[in-house]
């Protein structure tokens, strides 16, 4: 199972990519020895090499030392010896001074081999360590190692943190994974959020449109939400009278606004529940409000609101999205400043689609010089054939212009 977990890439290699700097000579030689023994399948030889190492007396700041226990733990596991590879995986994890990017790592490796081999407490430990190692370093959270956390979670009925870590998960995500919507859906199920329940019930009926567990799902949380109306209709009631005291209140009052297609009604209620301050203005709230505005073609409140997200917090994400606001509401030198920002604070999602938003942009303020050069880097990215008509129409429009003129 492991090997569904980790990449052979990283059971397999020496393990050098921090230790270009650290490591000596005598140990690169020494793996790169046990390497070749693997290559000619003399895997005796690697892993007595190895085990001979690892089981050696080292100090306990040793960086050598560490190295050869992770990367005979990674052999371990390449052949589904996780519990002999949990043993030097653990010792490497008591090694004292390693670089952040080694432990990050290792945390994520160990955490993933804890849960294969049943023991969730210390996977749940272990992996939250690995999230706040990657969050103090800015490193690369993988959203498997949040996907992990989230069923650890959602075992032990934690439903709100099994919540916060399956959305880190998903939003962090390049592609749609089947296993984590259904976690999602069960979650919000379980919270008796059904207007998310019913989104990502949907999502999942998107994919698999045959499905028939997945069209039962979304008609059964159609049957709950409609007989729930009657006591929505009671929550309008208080909203008028000013007596919502609760923030889930507010939250499932705008969001049956928005699934009733009332996107007005919808910022109305979350405006109302930040301004008495029941709501909090962070995140969550602010993005929702600015999902209403959107919906509303409200699109002036909509950045508004996406402008104190980026306040909060410094995801270029809703940088990039108040430029696709700014974009579809002819600002262009709004969105250009926007897109802009995303780049700088380092967007990279979608290569290419990013500079040709930009592109688009420069055309419409009719600077065809950074145009072109937008137009280029998108190219470049692997995605020529949406800039190539682009760049056609700049030569071509150039052209109508110069024998205008002449």
């Amino acid at each position: 199972m492991m090997k569904t977990l980790l990449s052979l890439s990283l059971f397999l290699s020496l393990s050098v990519t921090a230790a270009d700097q650290a490591i000596t000579q005598w140990v690169y030689n020494t793996l790169e020895r046990a390497q070749a023994n693997i290559d000619k399948g003399n895997l005796e030889a690697a892993e007595k090499i190895y085990y001979d190492y690892a089981n050696d007396t080292w100090s306990s700041r040793s960086y050598d030392h560490f190295v050869f226990l992770r990367t005979y733990a990674y052999f371990l596991l390449s052949y589904d010896r996780n519990e002999e590879a949990l043993r030097y995986l653990k010792q490497a994890s008591l090694k004292r001074d390693m670089p952040p990017y080694d432990i990050f790592e290792l945390y994520f490796t160990l955490g993933q081999v804890y849960y294969v081999t049943g023991d969730r407490e210390n996977a749940k430990k272990t992996l939250l360590k690995w999230v706040e190692t990657g969050e103090r370093y800015k490193l690369d959270l993988k959203p498997e190692g949040y996907a992990i956390l989230a069923t650890i979670y959602a075992q032990d009925e934690e439903w709100g943190s099994a919540l916060k870590f399956i959305t880190l998960a998903i939003d962090n995500s390049y592609r749609f994974v089947e296993d984590w919507a259904q976690l999602k859906f069960a979650i919000h199920t379980e919270r008796k959020e059904y207007l998310d329940a019913l989104e990502i019930s949907q999502d999942l009926v998107r994919y698999k449109p045959k499905n028939k567990q997945y069209i039962e799902q979304m008609a059964g949380i159609y049957n709950i939400i409609r007989f729930e109306e009657e006591s929505l209709a009671t929550l309008e009631f208080k909203l008028q009278q000013d007596l919502l005291t609760k923030p889930s209140e507010y939250i499932n009052l705008a969001n049956f606004y928005l699934y009733k297609g009332l996107p007005v009604d919808s910022s109305k209620v979350i405006e109302k529940g930040i301004k008495l301050k029941v709501l909090e203005s962070n995140i969550k709230n602010n993005e929702l409000l600015s999902n209403a505005y959107i919906t509303a073609k409200d699109f002036d409140n909509a950045v508004k609101s996406l402008v104190k997200v980026t306040q909060i917090t410094d995801d270029p994400k809703y940088d990039y999205r108040i430029g696709q606001i700014q974009l579809q509401n002819s600002k262009y030198s709004q969105a250009i400043k926007y897109f802009k920002i995303a780049r700088n604070k380092g967007w990279n999602r979608k290569p290419g689609s990013l500079e040709m938003l930009l592109g688009v942009c420069y055309i419409e303020v009719d600077d065809f010089k950074n145009a072109r050069l937008e137009l280029k880097k998108a190219i470049d990215l692997g995605k020529e054939s949406e800039a190539n008509p682009w760049l056609s129409y700049i030569e071509s429009t150039e052209g109508l212009r110069a024998a205008a003129s002449s």
